[in-house]
């Protein structure tokens, strides 16, 4: 997992900002509706291929959804109520369609989340959602005058329900990768309809979280530990999601601890009795940017009841948690960071505890989480020491780079800090995820165009003055971190490396860009790429709307390969891409026929129906 999915991650467990779950699927187009004439148009026999979205400018909708997330150690509860009002305002292409959406009567508490992180301001403005005929939300359009915090919210709420439908009318299990506010994640799905032309009902299960080994090697990683959620389209108005209900349990890790535990239970049900005419409101004056890629501003907020407790008082409650049953890590992190937020002063005591051996390991990794959370100067001031203290063990300053690179918004002199650092640090521990924060902090960079160039031009440097293929491979993570489309370049360079790993990592970092820089020079580099592991690592990172072009490629490079799992990748992205390219779907039955695994047979069932493959 890049380092900016773990930061996206651990924001995400920071701010709760996904805990309050809003679902919505439109326009199912299952197979003929009544009264559509026997002789079918083009477009009617693609519709026939797969259940597809579909809509009509002017037609609206309303839902009733709710929602609760607790910590299931605890007894505090996020929970969000509200009205959500849709209106079609126009379609954009042959498979993706624009929404006006606004949502009215909202009701929420945010009990679970730290005071500074709760979202501020009104939830009740309009916003556009864009959605393809595989319902996947592939856009989300806010007033430029809502702040990250808020479109982070509204963003994460429709992802972490978003369900993707089939690839054919007779598929009865299949898998797409999605994305929430927690990162991409696998999930696998199930038809549940009761009768072979009934309308759809069908189940979703996440399987896990992707990069959870590259997660683990910084210390993070997301556990689905229970996921079933359920929609279901009205008999009488097909085109329409009819209610969703489900189900979710997940656990974020730091370094092993059990930082939350969150069991979330959420639903929707359609009712247009409640909708609210959505506001005017033009796509020209809406900020279309991933709300994720914006710095979330993290002003810290004094709790008055902290600002009564003493220092020995807070260390002691912090290091009581980790003597209860459990794991109490991310419990004691918010209150300790919390009380940091009331005494910044208080920082610099911890690291002097942490240097006296007065911190427990199992509670270490909960006090640089608390030093982050806490978002103050004093904390900045205070992790910077610990990065530099060779007295320090290396997983300590190594921790203490990767919240550096989280905590607050990004300076100059934090980059110039971990760039020190990973030039001349004697521990490879410390020297690399110092040099994997500063390539996060360009995709956090905001508005800072200084920093942002600053960031750049050391990477430059520091790729050009690799002196060995593993400095190399590690120089183009940090750009991948970054999102910066301006390494594009550099990075289709090294799709032409020597070694295959350093093209694996290039191609690995290419696909964290935008899909527009990335998806052609990945392509042009997979027709003549020779190593299979490469080509797999190429077809992984493969973002974006696919091509004729590009499925002709992939068809080509599934026949002739004889690698496992670069066929295993293939199939899934022709998978994929068989939603919105029927094509791609006879490709599918044409591997089946001449596949020599077993396994692989199997997963192009879970694109391809049966009936099809005989």
């Amino acid at each position: 997992m890049a380092k900016g999915d773990r930061k996206k991650m651990a924001a995400v467990a920071a701010t709760l900002a996904a805990v309050s779950i809003l679902g919505i699927t439109f326009g199912l187009r299952r197979g003929a509706e009544p009264g559509v004439p026997a002789k079918e148009t083009e477009a009617a026999r693609a519709a026939s291929v797969a259940p597809q979205c579909r809509f009509e400018p002017g037609e609206t909708a309303a839902f009733t959804l709710a929602s609760t997330v607790r910590d299931v150690r605890g007894e505090e509860e996020d929970h969000l109520r509200a009205t959500l009002s849709v209106e079609v305002v126009e379609q954009l292409s042959a498979t993706r369609y624009r929404l006006r959406a606004a949502l009215s009567d909202v009701s929420r508490s945010q009990e679970l989340t730290l005071p500074e992180e709760r979202v501020k301001g009104s939830l009740t403005d309009p916003f556009f959602v864009d959605m393809d005929a595989s319902c996947r939300f592939v856009g989300f359009g806010f007033a430029r005058d809502w702040d990250a915090r808020r479109r982070q919210f509204v963003q994460s709420l429709l992802l972490t329900h978003e369900f993707v439908l089939p690839a054919t009318d007779e598929t009865r299990r299949w898998s797409a990768s999605q994305s929430d506010g927690m990162g991409p994640f696998e999930a696998n799905y199930e038809d549940v309809s009761e009768a072979t032309g009934s309308a759809l009902r069908m189940k979703r299960r996440k399987a896990a979280y992707e990069g959870k080994a590259q997660a683990e090697a910084l210390g993070l990683s997301v556990v689905v530990v229970a996921s079933e959620a359920t929609a279901s389209f009205d008999h009488d108005h097909p085109r329409w999601f009819a209610s969703t209900s489900g189900l979710e349990r997940v656990q974020i890790l730091v370094q092993g601890q059990v930082q939350a535990d969150l069991l979330q239970r959420f639903r929707m049900r359609r009712d247009d009795t409640r909708f609210v005419a959505v506001r005017a409101f033009a796509p020209g004056d809406a900020d279309f940017r991933d709300a994720f890629a914006l710095d979330v501003a993290r002003d810290p907020h004094v709790d008055a009841r902290m600002a009564k407790v003493s220092y020995e008082e807070a260390l002691k409650a912090f290091l009581a948690h980790f003597r209860e049953p459990g794991d109490p890590s991310y419990a004691a992190a918010r209150e300790l960071a919390a009380w940091l937020a009331a005494h910044p002063e208080g920082a610099q005591r911890l690291v002097a505890a942490l240097r006296a051996g007065d911190i427990d390991d199992a509670a270490r990794p909960a006090l640089f989480l608390a030093l982050e959370l806490s978002g103050t100067e004093a904390a900045r001031g205070a992790l910077s020491d610990v990065l530099v203290d060779r007295r320090l063990r290396a997983v300590d300053r190594a921790r203490a780079a990767s919240a550096l690179s989280d905590l607050g918004a990004p300076t100059r002199g934090t980059a110039e800090l971990l760039l020190a650092q990973a030039q001349k640090d004697g521990d490879d521990m410390v020297a690399n995820v110092s040099l994997l924060g500063l390539g996060s902090m360009a995709r956090r960079s905001g508005d800072d165009d200084e920093l942002e160039t600053y960031v750049h031009a050391s990477l430059d440097r520091e790729l050009s003055a690799a002196a060995d293929e593993g400095k190399t491979r590690l120089v183009l993570d940090a750009m991948g971190n970054s999102g910066d489309p301006a390494f594009a370049d550099e990075l289709e360079a090294q799709l032409g490396a020597e070694s295959a790993s350093t093209r694996q990592h290039a191609a690995e970092a290419l696909g964290r860009l935008d899909p527009v820089e990335a998806g052609p020079r990945l392509l042009e580099r997979l027709r003549e790429e020779t190593d299979p592991a490469v080509r797999t690592a190429i077809v992984g990172a493969l973002r974006g709307s696919p091509t004729a072009d590009a499925v002709a490629l992939m068809a080509d490079k599934l026949a002739a390969s004889t690698s496992i799992p670069e066929r295993a990748a293939i199939i899934t992205w022709l998978g994929d891409a068989s939603r919105t390219r029927p094509e791609a779907r006879g490709h599918l039955v044409a591997q089946f026929h001449r596949e020599t695994s077993a396994r692989l047979m199997q997963l192009i069932g879970t694109f391809v129906p049966a009936a099809a493959l005989r």
